[in-house]
C-alpha cells in the first residue's frame, strides 16, 4: 500500500476504504491501471493472481487469470526510457513484441507472453531443429524491427549470465520483450537524443570498462563520455547502428553452446544466418 500512503493524511475516508479492500491489499495500485481495472475489479475474471518480478528494471507486476474460460495476462512495469512506449508499440504492431495495452505515463502495460525463455528450455527440448527455427525466427524479427527504424540494442539470445529476452511460444513463434534500451532511428541523426546515446553506450563493452575506471558518482565524466559517444553515433548510418543487433545475437550463441552443446548452438547460428 506504500504508493498511496499520502492518502492517509490527504483523504482519510478514502484511505480507510482502501485498507478494507481485500483486492487492493493483493493487487496494490496495479489493479487501478487502465488495462487491469475491469479485470481485477470486474465480475467475469476468475483465478486471478498477481506476482512481482523484476529482472533488471525494478518492480514488475504480472497479473494472470481467466476471463470467459480464456487465459489472460497483463504485465505492468516502469518505463526505462522516454522512447520505450513508442518502440514497444511498434514492436507489438509488428508481432515481434508483446501487444501494448492502455496505461499511464511512466509505465508500460502489455500482454503477458506465455512461453519459455530460450535459455530456460529443458536440455531435452533444445534440439537442433528447435534451435534452427528459433534462429530463423529471430532473424525475421530483427529484420522487421530494422525495417521500421528500430535497433533492439539488447540481449536477444543470452547474456553472459544466461538471461534471454527471447521467448519461445507454444505455437512455435518467438517474441522479444523489454525495449528499454532500444533505439528509434527513423529520424537519425537529427532525432538522436542524449538518452538515446546513453542507451546505446551502456550496451557497449567500452562503457563497462569506463564505469570500472571511473569513480562512483562522477557525473561529469559520465556526461562527457555519453556526449562524445553520441557524436560518434551520429556519424553512423541506421544500418551501421543496427548491425549491433546481429553482433549481440551472435555473442549470445556462445552461452547456448556452453548450456546445450555445440550442435544446438551451430543450428541457432545457421537459422539466424538463413534469413539475415
Amino acid at each position: 500500500m506504500w504508493p498511496l500512503w499520502p492518502l492517509a493524511e490527504a483523504d482519510p475516508v478514502l484511505w480507510d476504504l482502501l485498507v478494507e479492500d481485500d483486492t487492493f491489499s493483493s493487487f496494490s495500485v496495479y489493479g487501478f491501471f487502465p488495462a487491469a481495472y475491469e479485470i481485477v475489479y470486474g465480475a467475469t475474471a476468475r483465478e486471478l493472481a498477481v506476482r512481482y518480478d523484476g529482472r533488471t528494471r525494478g518492480r514488475v507486476a504480472i497479473i494472470t487469470g481467466q476471463q470467459d474460460a480464456i487465459p489472460l495476462g497483463i504485465v505492468i512495469k516502469p518505463s526505462q526510457s522516454p522512447s520505450e512506449p513508442e518502440i514497444a508499440t511498434i514492436a507489438g504492431d509488428l508481432d515481434v513484441g508483446p501487444t501494448q495495452l492502455p496505461g499511464i505515463p511512466g509505465f508500460i502495460s502489455e500482454e503477458y507472453v506465455t512461453g519459455t525463455f530460450l535459455t530456460d528450455l529443458p536440455p531435452s527440448d533444445a534440439t537442433e531443429e528447435v534451435m534452427w527455427r528459433a534462429g530463423e525466427a529471430l532473424a525475421v524479427a530483427l529484420k522487421r524491427l530494422h525495417a521500421a527504424g528500430v535497433c533492439y540494442n539488447d540481449t536477444t539470445v543470452s547474456d553472459p549470465e544466461g538471461r534471454s529476452h527471447m521467448i519461445l511460444e507454444p505455437q512455435g513463434r518467438i517474441r522479444l520483450i523489454d525495449f528499454g534500451v532500444a533505439l528509434l532511428l527513423d529520424k537519425h541523426p537529427s532525432g538522436l537524443t542524449f538518452h538515446d546515446a546513453y542507451n546505446a553506450a551502456r550496451t557497449d563493452p567500452m562503457f563497462r570498462l569506463f564505469r570500472r575506471m571511473t569513480p562512483a558518482g562522477d557525473q561529469e565524466s559520465l556526461y562527457r563520455f555519453v556526449a562524445d559517444y553520441g557524436r560518434r553515433l551520429a556519424l553512423q548510418s541506421p544500418g551501421e547502428i543496427q548491425e549491433r543487433d546481429w553482433r549481440i545475437a551472435e555473442e549470445g550463441t556462445s552461452v547456448i553452446a556452453r548450456r546445450f552443446g555445440p550442435g544446438p548452438a551451430a543450428a541457432l547460428r545457421d537459422g539466424l544466418a538463413s534469413k539475415r
